[in-house]
């Protein structure tokens, strides 16, 4: 228990990035979603096949793959 609370700023830390990537991730998210909705109900014909393109490309893909990617890719970002 003691070295628990030896831990606490350390896990306090860890705690606070994790909620920051979290929120972030989510902003992202709805940011993207809302855009490729927006193209798909109302884009013209490059912005729907576009917005389908990316739809069913990233919903073919597993998400360890994804995860994988972004962490490889990011590296060299």
């Amino acid at each position: 228990m003691n070295s628990l609370v030896g831990a606490a700023p350390l896990l306090l830390q860890g705690l606070w990035v994790t909620l920051s990537v979290a929120v972030l991730a989510l902003l992202l998210a709805t940011a993207l979603g809302a855009l490729s909705a927006a193209a798909k109900l109302g884009g013209g014909p490059v912005a729907r096949g576009a917005a389908a393109a990316y739809s069913t490309i990233v919903r073919g893909i597993p998400d360890l793959v994804t995860m994988l990617i972004v962490y490889f890719a990011g590296q060299r970002l």
